[in-house]
């Protein structure tokens, strides 16, 4: 597809939201970076307009808020990209974790986004021209027992975004659902999940090559893309197993990890 223009990033203050944000600029997109840590943000424009002459405006807003799509459509009402980046988990056991945390996953992982999704949509379908780049999880093709409601929320990013591809696809916009492995980023230490580095290289990717996933997913949009060839293949032979068998096996991997963590199980 032919898209340029102005994207929007959300959680664009670190990880793979600063990592496309950068590669978006580089490839000549404008850009909108919407986070709530806006002095980080602040930081990264400057650098983008110095490296790339771009033009980056900045927004220090919680996508979580009722208000915050409408305050990033009047931000950005030229937008041809929305990248709905930010979003949380906590890993654990279900029980050990408070329930308003995993419900507070939910709204972010998966109301906001709905929200951000179907507000920018409609301006995309009228000007027969825009992507949407949902960043869900290669955890969203399987129960995950001990990450249940992060990859349950990925679940349903997966969803939605086949859903609304199918519906729209005919009218010049395209939905993707980008499906990354482990990333090292901040997001293990705020999750409390075992550090990616520790990940094999062949299923741990950069947030720099998601970011180029990314930017082709943008010009050569299809409805799900998965940074990491292994993962393409294991969810492929997945499909021919008991759903509960993969879960099992998804919670014994878990379960090691919380063990190298020095965490009971549960």
């Amino acid at each position: 597809m032919d898209v340029s223009g102005r994207a929007v990033i959300t959680g664009a203050s670190a990880g793979i939201g600063e990592a496309v944000a950068r590669r978006l600029a580089a490839a000549g997109f404008d850009l909108l970076l919407v986070a709530r840590r806006a002095e980080r943000l602040e930081a990264l424009a400057a650098d983008l307009r110095t490296k790339h002459g771009r033009d980056v405006k900045v927004l220090g807003l919680d996508v979580a808020r009722e208000d915050a799509a409408q305050e990033m459509l009047a931000a950005a009402p030229d937008a041809t990209v929305l990248v709905n980046n930010a979003g949380v988990g906590r890993f654990g056991p279900a029980l050990s974790i408070p329930a308003e945390e995993q419900a507070q996953e939910v709204r972010l992982n998966c109301e906001s986004l709905t929200r951000l999704t179907l507000a920018f949509l409609p301006g995309f379908v009228a000007r027969r021209r825009g992507v949407v780049l949902n960043l869900a999880s290669i955890a969203a093709f399987q129960p995950v027992p001990y990450f249940a409601v992060y990859a349950a929320t990925k679940a349903y990013v997966l969803s939605l975004s086949e859903a609304l591809d199918v519906e729209v696809r005919g009218q010049g916009v395209r939905v993707v659902a980008v499906c990354p492995g482990p990333v090292p980023t901040e997001f293990q230490s705020i999750a409390g999940s075992p550090d990616a580095h520790h990940t094999p290289r062949l299923a741990r990717r950069t947030p720099e090559e998601v970011a180029e996933v990314c930017l082709k997913a943008i010009r050569r949009p299809r409805p799900v893309a998965i940074p990491a060839p292994f993962h393409t293949i294991m969810w492929w032979f997945q499909r021919f197993l008991p759903r509960r068998t993969v879960a099992r096996m998804a919670g014994d991997a878990m379960k090691k990890r919380l063990a190298g963590q020095g965490a009971a199980p549960g």
